[in-house]
């Protein structure tokens, strides 16, 4: 036969007494918050009134204390029905009824609140002087007005500056905006970038190793004269001047042949056939126009590279224009000899038929 002791223990939740005390409890809740909340109603209303009728609102009162749960008055009065034997401070001295004993304690409770109130009241003490170091007088001298304690200025500098090389690692400020640990007062990179160019001096006469290699610096200055778009201008003008003094030659060779031919009477060769407009074509042209030609082409190359691997630059871009200006003038220039050149060769024809026609 199975034993039903669960209906039996005072803290089963099922039972009668418990359910009946929950609902008790859940009512008197309810019951002090209706009551809580007609009474902040009327508040609200008569502080409204108040201010309607252009009174200063009272202030509002405090909150009623919740009166304390069954179980804690039953604590309480448990409590209080305690006997008083355990106190020791409660017994009497020998030849001493109650009420002298109670006069006793009453006196000891009193000078022991005496002294809790005297040493509370008691305002801290401050031993600094009343004048300071100027002669003045101050009744209300502060703890900031005392000397400083002297430190060690070297240690303090050295403390300030590993805590400073240790914040560098993780902290960007405003006056690394220009680069990271540079000399106050440097000049920028780009104030002296058109003023001072690399001399063969300055130039680094080792490899990556450390050791000595003498033709390092031939090296690095023909590879800035290939990348300089201004050496590919002098090396232009230059070839321009020898087809210049070719043409110059030719044309001097030319006439002599002419004179020679008029002395002798006889129709020059490059003058013969049907159409005495002649033009001559890539198999007549000279090594000097060949030349020509071929340095064109190659400056036309040498301006594409600069624009591809400088292009970036303010410096190469207006080189680079400067070139491209020179082209075009050498392209006039030789348009316009050529031009010459047919003219004067087909008034040359012309003149010189009509002497052999006479």
């Amino acid at each position: 036969m199975p034993l039903h002791l669960l209906g039996k223990k005072s803290w089963n939740v099922y039972n009668p007494e418990n359910v009946a005390r929950v609902r008790r409890d859940e009512a008197q809740a309810k019951a002090r918050e209706e009551e809580e909340e007609r009474r902040m109603q009327e508040v609200d209303a008569e502080r409204r009134i108040q201010i309607l009728r252009g009174e200063r609102p009272s202030t509002p009162p405090p909150p009623p204390a919740s009166p304390p749960s069954a179980a804690q008055h039953e604590k309480r009065s448990r409590k209080d029905e305690e006997p008083r034997r355990y106190n020791h401070k409660r017994r009497r001295l020998a030849g001493e009824d109650d009420t002298d004993r109670d006069i006793r304690l009453a006196r000891e409770d009193a000078q022991l609140a005496d002294g809790t109130r005297a040493e509370l009241s008691r305002s801290k003490t401050s031993d600094a002087p009343l004048e300071d170091g100027a002669g003045h007088i101050n009744l209300f001298p502060s703890e900031a007005g005392r000397a400083p304690v002297e430190k060690n200025a070297e240690a303090e500098t050295e403390a300030t500056e590993k805590k400073r090389k240790y914040e560098d690692q993780y902290t960007m400020r405003p006056s690394n905006a220009a680069g990271f640990s540079q000399s106050v007062g440097k000049a920028p990179w780009y104030s002296s970038s058109g003023r001072e160019a690399p001399t063969p001096e300055s130039m680094p006469g080792k490899d990556v190793w450390g050791k000595e290699d003498p033709m390092r610096k031939q090296r690095e200055m023909a590879r800035l004269d290939a990348n300089d778009p201004l050496a590919a201008m002098r090396k232009g003008v230059k070839q321009l001047r020898t087809v210049e003094q070719e043409r110059k030659r030719w044309n001097e060779e030319r006439s002599r042949e002419l004179e020679a031919l008029k002395a002798e009477g006889r129709e020059p060769s490059f003058w013969r056939g049907s159409n005495s407009m002649h033009l001559q074509t890539d198999s007549g042209m000279t090594e000097a126009e060949k030349r020509v030609r071929i340095g064109i082409i190659g400056i036309g190359i040498t301006v594409i590279g600069a624009v591809i691997a400088h292009g970036g630059t303010i410096r190469i871009r207006i080189r680079i224009h400067i070139l491209i200006l020179v082209l075009v003038h050498i392209v006039i220039i030789a348009i316009t000899m050529k031009t010459g050149m047919m003219i004067g060769g087909h008034l040359a024809d012309h003149r010189t038929n009509g002497v052999i026609l006479l």
